[in-house]
């Protein structure tokens, strides 16, 4: 049986070396970290000019001070504000309520207004973004008056780094279903099934080297970013899982394609419905509840919890009970789907 597994894997890892495509697709997620490994340096920070109109003393004005990325120049009036929202000046105007400070610590949703500027739009929706971490982390201190400053260019960068992991994960997809599809097209994978091995032994088998490489490819960005020797074990376990279980779905997706266009159809729709609810997860509630039916939900949260809030392994048993879930349904699947080919 090993002798046999060893000869599938051995097999698959030749013929993905010798796809460009896939190589390229593995390469991405690294070459992406790499970029934002190479900029993440001091100075490299946006300047962005926003206007703001508070009361005296306000701690979401000290917030918006302490971020890097932002240049905050108050003005005392709405009407002075309003009038330096043009080409060259501030690209947002936030006004904030005199008792702003009073309703935040009753637990109560003060209202922040806002006006944005007539130029540069993609500023205006970096402000916008810069606005909204500001205003959570403000909300989650106890007292606004003692908030700690924070670098808020790290922490972007920060939710940046797991959806690369995700994105290499998901690789494993594509692999997967374009190394079955030309299997089956070629008419090796029914000449494979004609062996003594199971329909199980050959699905995990086929399985190994896409799940290891996305595997690889993920943990490079993990490696690149920095973690904890705990974090960076609990992170190996969870991309290791969550890679078999995207491999297995890009499988059950060759096996059923008709053809490499087909497969390469279904897995670009797939991979974009199981990453983008994860990358907006962030910023909207409704996306953030339907992205938790998708498996690569689970890593993403995962992979924030113990790399970036160092969070132990046991916290995330939930986590891993899902993803091996998915990947033991999906194994059932296509040994099923495998075993049809005989």
């Amino acid at each position: 049986m090993l002798r046999r597994l060893r000869w599938l894997v051995w097999k698959d890892l030749l013929d993905v070396l010798r796809s460009q495509v896939a190589l390229l697709v593995l390469l991405t997620p690294l070459l992406l970290s790499l970029f934002l490994r190479l900029t993440d340096q001091p100075g490299q920070a946006l300047h962005i000019p926003i206007a703001v109109v508070a009361p005296a003393d306000c701690g979401l004005t000290r917030v918006l001070q302490r971020n890097q990325n932002l240049v905050v120049t108050e003005y005392p009036s709405h009407q002075e504000a309003l009038a330096r929202l043009r080409p060259g000046g501030p690209v947002l105007l936030v006004e904030v309520g005199a008792d702003f400070d009073e309703q935040l610590i009753g637990d109560e949703r003060p209202d922040v207004r806002i006006w944005e500027g007539a130029s540069r739009p993609t500023q205006v929706a970096l402000a916008k973004e810069l606005l909204r971490s500001c205003l959570r982390q403000q909300a989650g201190q106890k007292l606004p008056a003692y908030i700690k400053p924070q670098n808020q260019a790290g922490q972007a960068r920060d939710m940046i780094y797991p959806l690369l992991i995700v994105m290499a994960a998901l690789t494993t997809m594509i692999i997967s279903a374009s190394n079955l599809v030309e299997e089956k097209e070629a008419g090796t994978l029914q000449q494979m099934l004609l062996s003594p091995a199971g329909s199980t032994e050959l699905w995990a088998g086929k399985l190994v080297v896409s799940t290891a490489l996305g595997t690889m490819a993920a943990m490079s960005v993990v490696a690149l970013r920095g973690s904890t020797l705990s974090s960076f074990w609990s992170a190996l376990g969870l991309t290791l899982v969550a890679s078999f279980v995207f491999a297995a779905l890009g499988g059950v997706v060759g096996l059923l394609a008709k053809g490499p266009a087909a497969a390469s159809s279904w897995t670009a729709l797939l991979f974009s419905v199981l990453f983008i609810p994860v990358a907006f997860s962030e910023t909207s509630e409704m996306v953030s509840r339907g992205a938790k039916f998708s498996p690569a939900y689970y890593l993403y949260d995962g992979l924030q919890r113990t790399v970036l809030a160092q969070e132990s392994a046991t916290t995330l048993v939930v986590h891993f009970g899902v993803l091996m879930a998915f990947g033991a349904f999906l194994t059932l699947v296509g040994s099923r789907l495998l075993s049809r080919f005989r």
